[in-house]
């Protein structure tokens, strides 16, 4: 049975929480587990921005975030889910983020699919789906799907059609997968920030064999996306100082 961690921030089980609940009945009867988790009930403390963990590796702050991280990277796929908070995500959700910055630097999660979610009876939905849709990729993962709430359509249930694009991810061999535009750069980005900025990196990227790669695993990618991502990797490796 494929695992699923859903990351549920809003302190209130209610219009999000409820759309997780539905997402994993769905998921459920695809023979998907999902275990949802509440970051209100774990102690995360917030980055103070010493750089250790893209220095040294590790983190000095002695709290849960390192069993959530681990639940995450032992899973097969993420629900990354948020209220609108001021036009935004949840504080909860962006200090936990905070915490895995180190995934941007050395990529952990890349390929795994990832759901969004987020509610609001307000604005800002657009931009906090855009927001989250913006963390998978820093984190290497891949987008398969989004999902709004508004006051419009608050009690709206979750359909299977709208998690069908992440079940066909979560089963999807990755050889089959189309990266964007968007998740092009970003890895070339990511990669010249490797080897200028952070020894650990460097280390870490060859490792994986990152070197002469367009993307972190072999994959479906557009002839005309490549060549404006690649080109973007060499201006941004000529202009930044090692």
């Amino acid at each position: 049975m494929l695992k699923v961690i859903a990351i549920n921030s809003s302190s209130r089980k209610m219009n999000t929480y409820e759309l997780i609940t539905e997402v994993k009945e769905i998921l459920k009867n695809n023979n998907i587990d999902v275990e949802i988790i509440n970051l209100f009930e774990y102690d995360i403390k917030a980055c103070i921005g010493c750089e250790h963990c893209l220095v040294k590796g590790g983190c000095v702050l002695k709290d849960e975030t390192f069993n959530i991280t681990e639940k995450i990277k032992s899973s097969d796929g993420i629900i990354l889910t948020s209220p609108v908070y001021m036009e935004n995500v949840s504080g909860k959700l962006k200090t936990f983020v905070d915490r895995t910055c180190s995934w941007f630097h050395r990529p952990e999660i890349y390929g795994k699919p990832v759901l969004v979610i987020s509610t609001t009876k307000g604005s800002g939905l657009k931009s906090t789906l855009k927001y989250l849709e913006r963390v998978v990729i820093q984190w290497g993962g891949v987008n398969a799907g989004k999902i709004g709430r508004n006051i419009r359509n608050i009690d709206k249930e979750i359909t299977e059609s709208e998690c069908e694009n992440f079940i066909r991810h979560l089963s999807m061999n990755k050889e089959n997968y189309k990266p964007s535009l968007n998740a092009l750069i970003n890895f070339q980005v990511q990669k010249v920030l490797a080897y200028k900025l952070v020894g650990l990196d460097s280390e870490y990227w060859k490792e994986k064999g990152w070197n002469d790669d367009a993307y972190y695993f072999k994959c479906r990618i557009n002839l005309f996306k490549k060549p404006i991502a690649t080109s973007f990797g060499k201006f941004l490796n000529k202009v930044v100082n090692k």
